[in-house]
């Protein structure tokens, strides 16, 4: 008997759009109290669970010595740290200042990129050729980006607390470092096929490039001794939900296509407005520039997809 519960994959999606988007608020929550903080115990909270996944469905198996294939293995793993500083360190501490600096709406739009990146990174690096839909998609994802920046000038031009131009560089740096952490990720699958256990190593390579930062930085020694100080809801929900929105992630591709499951996720970015902006009232309202814009990224994301 067939016990699949159905529209598994669908399910599991939406929980993951859920779980992010309600992160994205509590990390705009956090101010700048969380600080660094907040990303560490994050990438923590992501190696701990990665860790109970990996030995839950996967039972260590890739340690054992008939899973564990030598060098070809050891490349995977190494593959999974690089993935690993990639995304936890670079994606993570950025994409917490993008939301910060622009707010869950604006942040979450510009989030958007990663697929623009992630297609242009898999060509050049992997040789993946690029079909229509991928350009069209790229297309669209730009032309949101380039809405977002109209948006900012004509926001300039009426208002001196305008945010700053510059700050737009926050998200599409996080959107660049997690499409190479995604290339990487898969480089390390071709040769070692354990997602979860890729997960932890990516969460350990990126939690132990923080603590060598606090050996020699004061100030990551500080955020580090003081990691689990002063730790209030939103700083725990940030981390705990930005780790689940990941496993549900990678889950719902295991029971849908990877274009039904991308369609789900692209709720994310209206979920996290409608809560921001309609429920909480944390971010500032958005006008049609933005919403037009992540309209077009969404679109622009399903054609990728496809």
């Amino acid at each position: 008997m067939n016990t699949t519960i159905p529209f598994l994959g669908e399910l599991l999606a939406l929980l993951s759009a859920i779980a992010f988007s309600i992160s994205n608020v509590c990390i705009s929550l956090t101010g700048k109290s969380g600080g660094d903080r907040g990303v560490m115990f994050s990438v923590l909270v992501t190696m701990v669970l990665s860790a109970l996944l990996w030995l839950g469905l996967e039972g260590g198996a890739v340690l054992d010595g008939a899973g564990f294939r030598g060098f070809e293995s050891a490349a995977g793993v190494t593959w999974f740290a690089l993935a690993g500083v990639s995304a936890m360190v670079f994606g993570r501490s950025l994409i917490y200042e993008s939301i910060r600096r622009l707010g869950v709406a604006r942040a979450s739009a510009v989030k958007r990129l990663s697929p623009f990146f992630s297609v242009i990174l898999a060509a050049a690096l992997l040789g993946e050729r690029l079909y229509l839909p991928d350009v069209l998609g790229m297309a669209a994802i730009g032309c949101a980006f380039a809405l977002l920046i109209r948006e900012n000038w004509v926001e300039r031009q009426v208002s001196v607390g305008a945010v700053p131009l510059m700050s737009y560089g926050f998200g599409v740096g996080a959107s660049l470092a997690y499409a190479s952490a995604y290339v990487m990720r898969k480089i390390g699958l071709e040769t070692l096929p354990s997602p979860a256990f890729g997960t932890f190593v990516s969460a350990v390579a990126g939690f132990a490039v923080f603590v060598v930062l606090a050996v020699f930085l004061p100030r990551y020694r500080s955020n580090f001794a003081q990691m689990f100080s002063n730790l209030d809801r939103f700083v725990v929900g940030a981390a705990v939900l930005v780790s689940l929105g990941q496993i549900l992630m990678f889950a719902a591709l295991s029971y849908a296509p990877v274009s039904t499951v991308v369609m789900i996720a692209s709720l994310e970015i209206f979920m996290s407005m409608f809560l921001s902006v309609v429920v909480l009232r944390s971010d500032r309202r958005v006008g049609p520039l933005v919403l037009a814009a992540a309209g077009l990224a969404s679109v622009g994301v399903i054609l990728v997809a496809f």
